[in-house]
């Protein structure tokens, strides 16, 4: 009985660290100190791919903290950026920005239900994930005070950003998903050169890879779904043709 209830200390603490990285975040966007909130934003995606793949590697699963995880990501990659962009510069623009913040939020509150209830193999996700929208959002406030742009003048892209944002994390586009990928695996030397390479540039460049990164990556499930659809319209001209010569 007491191994049912017990709760794995190693995964879950990474977790717990993920969702005092979230509330501090918002403490941070309280006080206008809107690059180190961003910064902790990172920082707990960081800590919310750890407690999944040290889960896995330590054979320390389970549905407490699949459950747990959960409610820790609504804090810090939902309320959390919500609240940061909101703060930031969607303040100006009324019930609008808060209906934006809000919208983006709920938006990660229903992905990250369907992806608990979810019942097919988890190998790609259904909508974009909830830490990839915030690291976004987060990604955006990084480019903006490091290079200081004005916020207000682009105050519109902001809006349009979560608008977006919403929208695909709630869509039925996939994505590819990395938390399956296994350490014990072997990869080929280029794969791993190009990692090592990605990871020093991040360090060297943080201002620039990171962005770069997540936007990519928000970008590649459209791209990857536009290709599909292209795909199969060929093939359906194709099997026309063929017919038609018959």
């Amino acid at each position: 009985m007491k191994g049912k209830k017990a709760v794995y200390i190693l995964p879950n603490l990474f977790t717990t660290i993920n969702l005092a990285a979230g509330f501090y975040s918002i403490l941070l966007a309280d006080a206008g100190k809107w690059l180190y909130s961003a910064w902790v934003i990172i920082l707990a995606v960081l800590f919310d791919n750890l407690d999944g793949k040290i889960a896995r590697l330590t054979h320390t699963e389970s549905q407490f903290g699949v459950e747990y995880d959960s409610l820790s990501d609504l804090v810090s990659f939902g309320v959390a950026p919500a609240f940061l962009v909101y703060s930031y510069v969607l303040k100006d623009f009324g019930r609008l920005g808060i209906i934006a913040s809000f919208l983006f939020l709920i938006s990660g509150a229903l992905r990250l239900a369907r992806f608990n209830v979810q019942t097919t193999q988890k190998e790609n996700f259904i909508g974009l994930p909830i830490p990839g929208g915030a690291s976004v959002v987060a990604s955006v406030i990084l480019l903006f005070n490091k290079y200081g742009l004005n916020s207000h003048k682009f105050d519109i892209l902001f809006l349009i950003t979560m608008y977006i944002l919403a929208f695909l994390m709630i869509s039925p586009i996939k994505y590819r998903s990395f938390k399956k990928v296994s350490t014990n695996k072997t990869i080929s030397i280029r794969i791993f050169a190009l990692i090592i390479l990605v990871l020093s540039l991040i360090v060297f460049k943080p201002y620039i890879f990171i962005p770069a990164i997540a936007f990519i990556y928000m970008l590649s499930g459209p791209i990857e779904y536009t290709i599909k659809l292209l795909k199969r319209e060929n093939r359906g001209v194709s099997y026309e043709q063929k017919n038609h010569n018959i």
